[in-house]
């Protein structure tokens, strides 16, 4: 659980950096003349702005890969569920075969989606393939010489193992790098340029200074939080699948 707050710590001692790297600047240079001040308060309007798009633009493509996310969840929950009850157009022994197959990966996919530990979440990737050849196997022998029982029992089973892919691509999509260094680098100038005049007057002014950086840490930090759901403290529900594994009943 300490891992996850390192992200929001660094990122609030990068705040404070920041300023007062600003305020000694400030100090440093002392009092200019007034075509530098009003180039200086301009040039911070202009930073201020682009840190505010760029905290809007990478908040909203994290907000919208997490409903993504979840929408998978619930599209695998259907097809899992669609695919369970097909299965019974199956003649024994791949009826009870592929309910049982399906079954276990219900329930391993609920482990693999529930888990943030990166070495188990690869052992069970790891997994996959073999799962997904057995569910196929299983149901072409079930409906072997039979054209109309696969129309109705292998679309649904192979929206179950295209998902699969579809969960990886999604599970690696983020805020691009250049993006995310640009919004980074534009936060702590704006800090550093808040508190520049600071410097120049000789006066802190450490609580309006805390809230703006407190303000710019937080925000940036629930962007990533929310578009890594995996490592942080919003996380993604698996409701749905555990609602459809207990619908398989033997």
């Amino acid at each position: 659980m300490l891992v996850e707050f390192v992200e929001p710590v660094v990122l609030v001692v990068g705040a404070f950096l920041a300023s007062e790297l600003g305020y000694r600047l400030g100090r440093h240079y002392g009092p200019q003349d007034e075509t530098f001040d009003k180039q200086l308060g301009l040039i911070s309007s202009a930073t201020f702005a682009l840190v505010a798009f760029l905290i809007g633009f990478g908040f909203a493509g994290a907000g919208t890969r997490y409903v993504d996310r979840l929408d998978l969840i619930v599209k695998e929950a259907n097809a899992l569920g669609t695919s369970y009850l097909r299965a019974d157009a199956l003649p024994q022994p791949a009826r009870g075969e592929l309910k049982e197959a399906l079954r276990q990966y219900a329930a391993s996919r609920i482990e693999l989606l529930a888990r943030h530990d990166s070495a188990t979440a690869v052992t069970l990737l790891s997994k996959v393939g073999t799962q997904h050849a057995q569910l196929w196997a299983i149901a072409m022998k079930g409906t072997a010489d039979n054209p109309q029982l696969m129309l109705v029992v292998l679309p649904s089973l192979n929206e179950v193992i295209d998902l699969h892919t579809t969960h990886l691509s999604a599970a690696i999509r983020h805020i691009p790098t250049p993006i995310m260094i640009t919004l980074l680098l534009s936060a702590a100038l704006a800090l550093a340029l808040a508190s520049f005049g600071n410097g120049q007057a000789g006066r802190r002014y450490p609580i309006l200074n805390f809230v703006y950086g407190f303000a710019l840490a937080a925000a940036i930090w629930m962007t990533l939080d929310l578009d890594h759901p995996r490592r942080g403290f919003i996380q993604i529900n698996v409701q749905p699948l555990t609602d459809t594994l207990g619908s398989m009943k033997p």
